[in-house]
């Protein structure tokens, strides 16, 4: 007769599901910590705002609108800085100095200066008539007034770049 292979013996478990059985525990221990530890902060936050709501109802109780002035001059003239700054198109004007960039010119540094309406550049050219280009490039709308204010020939290095800073200011459509 022949043998039929049956196994009446169950087999012996693998190291594999000790393994996923141990994954998944810590993965679920991993959550909850999340989970906590989101809890907390949602609390925290819940309290925060319980504060400003009764600090709102204090004020409105006492007559004074937290719209009224509750900033002192200086906080005001940064307030209204910032407004300023943000109000300002600067993609557009990103976009600008972009496009007056050729292949012969590397941008360092752009640095505005939102209350004075203008911006220093620095960057390097590959040599003079590439820097006198790009400013000349620079002083079309919406720039105005785009001025070199240094350059220097780097004469260690090999190919004699020419480092400079540009001072430029903005219209007002910006």
């Amino acid at each position: 007769m022949r043998d039929l292979g049956l196994d009446f013996q169950p087999r012996r478990a693998g190291l594999l599901p000790l393994v996923l059985l141990l994954a998944g525990a810590l993965l679920a221990a991993d959550a909850w910590l999340d989970a906590h530890r989101l809890s907390q902060q949602q609390e925290e936050i819940e309290a925060q705002l319980r504060q400003a709501q009764r600090r709102a109802d204090r004020l409105a109780r006492d007559g004074k609108t937290a719209d009224g002035p509750a900033l002192n001059a200086e906080q005001d003239k940064a307030l209204r800085q910032a407004a300023a700054a943000i109000a300002i198109d600067w993609e557009a004007l990103y976009r600008h100095i972009d496009q007056a960039t050729q292949e012969d010119v590397a941008l360092l540094a752009i640095v505005p200066n939102a209350a004075g309406k203008s911006l220093q550049i620095t960057g390097e050219a590959r040599n003079l008539p590439a820097t006198l280009a790009f400013v000349e490039a620079l002083r079309r709308p919406p720039l105005a007034q785009a001025t070199l204010l240094s350059h220097k020939i780097k004469t260690e290095d090999g190919q004699r770049p020419v480092v400079f800073e540009i001072s430029a200011t903005w219209k007002l459509p910006l």
